[in-house]
């Protein structure tokens, strides 16, 4: 016995080359307009058959149409030879004229024709034997597939093999094939025939056509909101570490931008704009029902990262941790994301910044599947920066020496003598390997599924001393009881292992690059080397700090989710459900003795722990009846009631002076030193909501929802909050007018509006609380703040309107959507003079109060395009395009205050580098304009006064070599007055581009995602292009800086002293942030089914993957994708040494048996 399935190819991408970001929509467009008279007639059939094989014709017919044919041996016995003409013929015309006169019929399913006998009149006086086996499109068997004499009680039920027998004695018998999850057949049974083979094809609808919306599903030609879906299949095999770093580029109307490089590291992910000011911009994430903030600084709980700052000098560091690195983004079957108000609204309170909802993958009926997933491979550095060598670096030593009143080293005396010194990137940098595995069984019965799975990943990090490590246990098992009950669960736990380095300012890429090339990273007895005493502003050893600073974090996390069904009805279903979500955490910190050279030196250890635990528990009840009325009026209703609560406590310990290095516990301390501290706290969120669909007539539908919240964050006169929404859409392509318009598969205007709001915010600032302070009397308390009992939600309004269209029989999809979108009464700290409060840094300074104020617009549009360039049995081609545009723009402040300022620390000097005021964007740059250097005697003594600096050849004076700065304000001098809007970090558009090639078993995918508009402020350059310093390395290009005889140069001449007004900031230290970056390309392929079957395998298919291959950009730094430090959209596209995103080679495997 044998099974047919003729070949099909899955879809993967292909490539072109864009360099100009502009023509990168318009080159889309039109390829795929040129496709439009493939694309329309690619259905057709034309050939000439004479007593032709009928196996032959119907290849014939799915290599012309690309639809796919199911059938097995015994269903082509005794079919006779084809005799036809067909000429440009319809699929269903050329397929009637070839099962014409056959024993044998057709059901066309999609793009899939299942291929039957035809029902024959037979003679059943004796009785009737059948036997056979029922499999899915893959050859695996189904065991409980229902086999049943139709309009008899006979029936049978497959074995674990999938194989049957029914005896039976009746006329005219058709056998009735059906099992959950799988489409039902009949088929008749012919005159003394003893074998029917069947196979039966899955319901694929669970994730292509139906849409997760919040508390249900809806299909999703009937959405009326703003929902963008990804499956599985457009994420798999990418080595990316977790799931908000894999949606980058895939969803329109969503900007992602990657944070850190470093492994595990968080992710700043805005839906349509910024729509906060103080608090989190992360959306929220319910995966299987159960809620997880994407705020990775814990705002509105703890206020604290489980991750102490290893840069305890300066305390500027990526210190916040994703949440979404605990997921396997292996265990995820669809993700849906939430964008504008009339979807979200549902979620009420929770949902300001959108929804993104994942569902984890379930077992499918049939017997149990093994399932493989797995890679490995290694990281390496994208870019190096060209810094000075030891010949360059002598150079400019000697050059600069006099100017800084040093006496040259003369070991530098011939700097052509030397070698290339210490490459201090090489030395910090490494190729870490990568590797990932998951297996996973899965099945069911009739009744029951299942799915579990168990993962680990260990990532290496590309900075030596950082590594992340993953292991993953996740189960999804659903069940039935009879026709009235249905039960299930779903359970996540993991646990994290990541060892972090120093980064950004101070940090180990910004040492390494700072380090001069004349320096050893170790000594001759192998001790770490450094520089000597007389080397003022000569930096640590960054490979020191990377091999011997210890900061570990242990994360463990239990989630789940517990659900039942009662059905009422067939109408009515009341769902109750009970989830949680459970985080431990510790963070061990442990800064050694060291001396490492004669300037660096450590002479007490000390060690820092932090533990934390996290606690969410929710319990829903919702109700909802669904129900068609005379066939044209459909109506969804929903009636729910949901209960939170959250707790959080955390406890730190300190102690200093160890006689070891070696082992880190507190009790190997110094007693005397110790301390410790605790903090904890809760709250609670009580909700009601309820939502209403009615479609008439599958064209026009209106959804409505209103949500009211009741917040332990507010006080008892302003805790509740009403969140309604509404949103209709017409299904145009439905009307009469558009019968005519063949080319035009399907049109639907979309319309919607609603409300969302805020409460991400420490509990209980609407009162004082009291902090506690040691005494000599003992324990004492003061204010820690001002209270404001009339605190209440923030609240968000977003108007948004869309079309969705399709032409030529689907092959071109589009979806647009226009929106506007308001917040307003954001939850504010009210900046108060010290006089009144004091220093809130100080002991008795009391915090101002949070107060609702200010009010931010984003207006923006976004649309994706999806097209079937090619669809053949052999060769598919498939082009997806993403693009999205916001701007924001802040209308009111905190009472009208003055402007918002960002600072940063650069080396150890605090600089204000944005400013965020009424009418301008969030975030923007700030600082002055410069005109290039002072060349000539002339520009130099007709130039305003800067800085009040004289014009004098001195470190405090002004002098030719210097920068000549723009008098902005035009009073004849340059001073703060003439600071000014200098660059915005927002970008302008991004854009992502899919391209999915098939060709028979190889399949290769081209995926390239870009930013345009935004800049970057280069920090980094400020520090390694400064030349302010005898004893730092530079970059290469900055040794043609300003001398007499350069002199049109407009690189600085050095310059030292701490009132360098060279290096204050300006646009000199602006930079263009757009990119296209080649993200992902993946070719793999799959073994033919014949070579695997002997090792019981259904399906085995490798690949080879390269993540950030390469990157079209001007910038001069690392990476153009900066991101935002621990998520603070006031310090976005700052590079103060971030640790760049690595690229990435990977070999890997799926298999299932």
């Amino acid at each position: 016995m044998k099974f047919y399935e003729l070949p099909s190819c899955r879809l993967s991408p292909f490539t072109h080359k864009f360099f100009l970001v502009m023509r990168l929509s318009l080159l889309l467009l039109v390829t795929v307009m040129l496709r439009f008279s493939y694309a329309a007639n690619a259905q057709k059939v034309t050939a000439t058959y004479q007593n032709a094989p009928f196996s032959s014709v119907i290849k014939e017919i799915e290599r012309q149409t690309g639809y796919h044919f199911l059938y097995t041996d015994e269903m082509l016995t005794g079919a006779g030879p084809v005799n036809v003409h067909l000429k440009n013929s319809a699929l269903n015309d050329a397929l009637k004229a070839v099962f014409e006169n056959q024993q044998l019929t057709y059901v066309i399913h999609d793009q899939t024709v299942v291929i039957q006998r035809k029902q024959v009149a037979v003679n059943n006086n004796l009785p009737q034997t059948v036997k056979g086996k029922v499999i899915d499109n893959k050859g695996q068997p189904i065991p409980g597939v229902t086999v049943k004499l139709k309009g008899t009680s006979t029936l049978a039920i497959t074995d674990n093999r999938g194989n049957y027998s029914l005896t039976f004695n009746s006329e005219n018998a058709v056998l009735q094939f059906s099992f959950v999850g799988f489409i039902s057949q009949e088929l008749p049974v012919a005159t003394n025939q003893q074998v029917i083979n069947v196979i039966l094809l899955e319901q694929v609808k669970s994730l292509a056509d139906i849409v997760v919306i919040g508390y249900g599903t809806q299909k999703r030609e009937d959405i009326n909101g703003a929902v963008s879906s990804i499956k599985a299949s457009d994420i798999a095999n990418t080595p990316q570490t977790s799931i908000d770093q894999l949606l980058q580029g895939k969803v329109s109307g969503v900007t992602i931008t990657q944070n850190s490089g470093a492994p595990g590291s968080n992710t700043s992910v805005h839906i349509r704009g910024i729509t906060s000011l103080q608090g989190s911009n992360e959306p929220l994430y319910v995966i299987d029902g159960v809620p997880i903030s994407g705020d990775a600084n814990n705002y509105s709980t703890s206020g604290r990262s489980p991750l102490q700052s290893a840069n305890v000098s300066t305390g500027t560091e990526e210190t916040a941790v994703s949440p979404l690195s605990l997921i396997n983004p292996n265990d995820i079957a669809t993700v849906d994301i939430l964008k504008d108000a009339s979807a979200t609204a549902i979620y009420g309170s929770r949902a300001s910044n959108g929804v993104i909802i994942i569902t984890t993958k379930r077992g499918k009926s049939g017997s149990a599947r093994i399932s493989y997933d797995g890679y490995a491979g290694f990281q390496q550095p994208a870019k190096y920066l060209e810094m000075m060598n030891l010949q360059q670096y002598a150079t400019l030593h000697n050059a600069i020496a006099p100017l800084f009143g040093v006496t040259p080293n003369p070991q530098f005396a011939d700097p052509s003598l030397l070698g290339p010194g210490t490459n201090w990137q090489k030395a910090i940098f490494r190729n870490a390997s990568m590797q990932s595995h998951q297996l996973s069984v899965s099945g069911g019965a009739d009744a029951t599924n299942y799915y579990i799975s168990g993962g680990y990943l260990d990532q290496k990090g590309m900075v030596i001393g950082s590594d992340f490590k993953r292991y993953t246990i996740h189960t999804n098992v659903n069940g039935k009881i009879g026709d009235w009950f249905d039960i299930g669960t779903s359970i996540n736990a993991s646990r994290t292992n990541e060892n972090t380095v120093l980064s950004d300012n101070t940090g180990i890429i910004y040492n390494a690059l700072l380090n001069t090339p004349d320096l050893p990273v170790r000594n001759a007895d192998g001790s770490f080397a450094g520089p000597l005493s007389y080397q003022t502003g000569a930096v640590i050893n960054p490979v020191a700090q990377a091999l011997s600073i210890t900061n570990n974090l242990i994360r463990n996390k239990i989630n789940g989710n517990i659900y039942s069904d009662i059905h009422f009805s067939k109408d009515l279903v009341l769902r109750s459900e009970i989830n949680g979500d459970f985080n431990f955490t510790n963070n061990v910190f442990f800064n050694p003795s060291y001396s490492w050279g004669q300037l660096y030196s450590n002479l007490t250890a000390t060690l820092n722990e932090l533990s934390t635990q996290n606690s969410y528990w929710g319990w829903k009840e919702y109700l909802t009846y669904t129900h068609t009325f005379k066939s044209k009026h459909s109506l969804t209703a929903l009636l729910g009631h949901e209960l939170s609560e959250f707790n959080y406590n955390g406890v730190s310990a300190y102690v200093q002076g160890f006689y070891s290095n070696d082992i880190h516990t507190l009790n190997l301390g110094d007693a005397a030193t110790a301390r410790n501290s605790e903090f904890k706290g809760s709250g609670v969120l009580e909700s009601l909501f309820a939502r209403s669909i009615y479609t008439y007539n599958g064209k026009y539908s209106l959804t409505a929802t209103i949500r009211a919240d009741k917040s332990s964050n507010f006080a008892a006169s302003h805790n509740v909050g009403y969140f309604p929404s509404v949103a209709a859409s017409w299904r145009v392509s439905d009307e009469p007018f558009m019968v005519n318009l063949q080319q035009v598969s399907s049109v639907k205007l979309r319309l919607g509006y609603g409300e969302v709001g805020n409460q991400d915010i420490p509990g209980y600032l609407y009162g004082t609380s009291l902090v506690t302070t040691p005494t000599g009397l003992g324990t004492g308390f003061f204010y820690n703040n001002f209270s404001n009992p009339n605190l209440t939600w923030q609240t968000s309004i977003q108007t948004d309107a869309g079309i969705d269209f399709s032409l030529f029989k689907s092959r071109i999809n589009v979806v647009f959507d226009w929106y506007n979108k308001t917040s307003k009464n954001f939850l504010f700290q009210q900046p108060l003079p010290g006089y009144i409060s004091g220093d809130q840094n100080y002991l008795g300074g009391i915090n101002p109060p949070y107060i609702n104020a200010g009010k931010l617009s984003n207006k923006g549009f976004e649309f994706s395009i999806n097209s079937k360039n090619i669809q053949t049995s052999t060769v598919k081609w498939e082009t997806t395009l993403i693009f999205s545009h916001y701007s924001n723009k802040v209308i009111s402040l905190a009472n009208n205050s003055g402007p918002i300022i960002g600072t940063v620390i650069n080396g150890f000097l605090h600089l204000p580098v944005t400013r965020t005021v009424i009418g301008g964007p969030i975030g923007e740059f700030y600082g002055y304009k410069s005109l290039g250097t002072f060349k000539t005697d002339d520009q130099l003594r007709n130039a305003p006064l800067q800085f009040g600096q004289p014009v004098a050849n001195s470190p405090a004076g002004t002098w030719l070599g210097d920068v000549q700065y723009e008098d902005i304000h035009k009073d004849g001098v340059i001073n703060e007055k003439d600071q000014t809007a200098i660059g915005n970090p927002n970008p302008k558009f991004t854009y992502g581009i899919t391209n999915n090639f098939s060709y028979k078993s190889f399949d290769l995918s081209l995926f390239l995602n870009g930013s345009y508009g935004a800049k970057i402020l280069n920090l980094l350059n400020r520090t390694i292009g400064g030349l302010s310093s005898m004893y730092q390395n530079q970059l290469a290009s900055k040794a043609d800086f300003w001398t007499p005889q350069n002199p049109d140069s407009n690189i600085p001449a050095p310059k030292g002293g701490t009132s360098n007004a060279n290096l204050v900031i300006s646009d000199r230290f602006i930079e263009s942030g757009s990119y296209l970056r080649v993200q992902n390309v993946n070719l793999g392929y799959r073994l033919p089914i014949e070579w695997i079957r002997k090792a019981k395998l259904s399906q085995f298919k490798v690949y080879v993957s390269v993540q950030n291959l390469y990157t079209f950009t001007s910038y001069k730094g690392y990476d153009p994708e900066i991101g935002s430090m621990n998520q603070n959209v006031f310090q976005t596209n700052i590079d103060n040494g971030r640790n760049p995103i690595p690229r990435t080679f990977t070999a890997g495997i799926n298999a299932t048996f």
